[in-house]
């Protein structure tokens, strides 16, 4: 385990080949057969995960994101901190359903576009900014002003604040976003996984429940941190922010969305299966209500792969034009063999493993006996002192490695104290994602930070501040919300189940011990 988290954190290799070792070494070593610890790598879950991420392929693949966000900023407002808010939400909005990344790259060339506009239009040139505004072109715009080199300190402080703030609600609007749904990200992805196969008997994790949990939570971080960015770049600024490109803004806004064209049936159809998913998904087992699943056998469990691949499936069936039936299909597979990021599956089976192969051969049972003594404790300094850890940790290791190599743990941890399992791990999966500091922390920093020309500073400082309040966010929802969804003041009947089944284990293992030694003394005794 220590030599696939060192080599997860260093990246000597890339991580998804790392999270290939388990298959190698527990079997050389004696810790589990090959055929068990392969069984980690094709979990429930994961077909989940392949599911949703083929959708969001085929919501990438036709543009429709595009629209959608277009749209919203259209909706918003073109003022400066309505603008900051429309690209946030936008943002934030996409991020729950489609690559973090790929939305990034996505809304940086309307921000640039748009800056680029803000800044002639306070220089007092009313040329418009071409439709095909590159990141290049911007980036020349924010820097040419050499006919009018008295404004050109005063040009350049407006273009780079107000820029700098921009990418800044982008990239965080991309990384909370990804907590509002279980697809989101990967972390959510590690803790549904980590439930079913440490504790089977659990129900509590649905698509439902998560969002239910999560978004409130993820909706009150956005509002913060756009206010505060609004506060420090626009408010608090020394800047004079002409605000008369308002006009300017919205036509670059809806030309934009004009060369798009009407809404095709490519784009229909996805959207009206995309919705069916959505619904299916919440719907399956919401709790407050019985869910569509119950009306199937008792004894036959659905989950939510189910109907991820389902409409997973039609995607590749369906004719992207109902009027002609030998069209192309709604999504082909070559565009998602290219886009789907199958290294993101192998570092969760990965985890899973590392996780059987703790469990079968005690080191769960030791670790657990080691950290009871944190019971001294009450949970939730607990919970606040691993959270503003996992912050610290996810910046320098990808989200995802930090939750594969943390819950394992965390869920011995709960179990040796007494806890939920779930009042450290839900709070823990989720800050995972908050990585707001560094450029190399999560790939929508490093694209922010590098369309901005921005240094390390100008996003550690704001991104400290995001860390602390997005954490004491987290905190104040899994001490009120999370313990009125999941009941986390009680240790469930599930975990007990878990906690018999080790203290069980370890027992047989022990009767073995002494059986293998009355044994050997009985065939030394005849023998002699």
């Amino acid at each position: 385990m220590i030599v696939v988290a060192v080599y997860w954190l260093f990246e000597p290799v890339p991580i998804a080949a790392t999270a290939l070792l388990p298959i190698v070494l527990f079997p050389l070593l004696g810790v589990a057969n090959s055929s068990d610890i392969c069984m980690n790598y094709m979990k429930e879950s994961f077909m989940m995960f392949i599911g949703g991420l083929i959708v969001a392929v085929a919501v990438e693949d036709c543009k429709l994101h595009e629209r959608i966000a277009l749209k919203v900023l259209l909706l918003i407002g073109s003022e400066i901190k309505w603008l900051m808010m429309g690209f946030m939400v936008t943002t934030m909005l996409l991020s729950m359903w489609i690559s973090n990344t790929a939305t990034t790259a996505m809304m940086v060339p309307i921000v640039d576009a748009v800056v680029g506009e803000i800044t002639m239009t306070s220089d007092g040139n009313n040329i418009p900014l071409e439709e095909n505004s590159s990141l290049t072109e911007s980036k020349q715009v924010c820097s040419d002003d050499e006919e009018k080199p008295s404004s050109k300190k005063d040009q350049g402080s407006i273009c780079s604040t107000l820029k700098v703030a921009c990418l800044l609600c982008v990239c965080y609007g991309a990384n909370i976003g990804g907590t509002g749904t279980l697809t989101g990200t990967g972390p959510n992805m590690v803790l549904k996984g980590m439930m079913e196969e440490l504790h089977p008997e659990s129900t509590d994790i649905t698509f439902a429940t998560w969002m239910m949990y999560n978004v409130p939570g993820m909706l009150l971080c956005v509002f913060i941190a756009w206010f505060y960015l609004w506060l420090v770049y626009v408010r608090c600024s020394n800047i004079d922010h002409n605000i008369e490109s308002k006009e300017k803004i919205h036509e670059i806004i809806s030309k934009r969305y004009a060369r798009l064209g009407p809404i095709s049936s490519h784009e229909a159809s996805v959207i009206v299966l995309f919705l069916i998913l959505v619904f299916l998904w919440v719907f399956r087992d919401p709790k407050f209500i019985p869910g569509w699943a119950s009306i199937f056998s008792s004894d036959t469990k659905i989950g939510d792969s189910a109907p991820a691949i389902a409409v997973a499936f039609l995607l590749f069936y369906l004719p992207s034009n109902i009027r002609d039936l030998n069209s192309r299909p709604l999504l082909e597979w070559k565009t998602a063999q290219v886009k789907l990021p199958w290294g993101v599956l192998l570092l969760l089976g990965g985890g899973f493993a590392l996780a059987h192969g703790a469990e079968v051969s005690g080191l769960s049972t030791l670790l657990g006996e080691k950290l009871s003594s944190l019971n001294v404790l009450p949970p939730g300094a607990v919970v606040a002192i691993i959270c503003f850890m996992t912050a610290m940790i996810t910046e320098i290791a990808s989200n995802t490695t930090s939750a594969t190599i943390i819950l394992p743990v965390l869920n011995q941890m709960a179990l040796s104290i007494g806890v939920n399992p779930l009042f450290l791990m839900l709070p823990v999966s989720v800050v995972c994602s908050y990585a707001f500091m560094l450029p190399v922390a999560t790939p929508p920093n490093a694209i922010a930070f590098e369309s901005g020309n921005m240094r390390t500073i100008d996003m550690a400082k704001p991104g400290l501040v995001m860390n602390l309040v997005c954490c004491a966010v987290q905190l104040f929802m899994v001490n009120t919300l999370g313990v009125a969804i999941f009941d986390l003041n009680t240790f469930p009947s599930w975990a007990k189940l878990s906690l018999h089944t080790n203290m069980s284990a370890q027992n047989i293992s022990g009767f073995e011990n002494i059986v293998v030694n009355a044994s050997q003394y009985l065939n030394d005794t005849l023998l002699t």
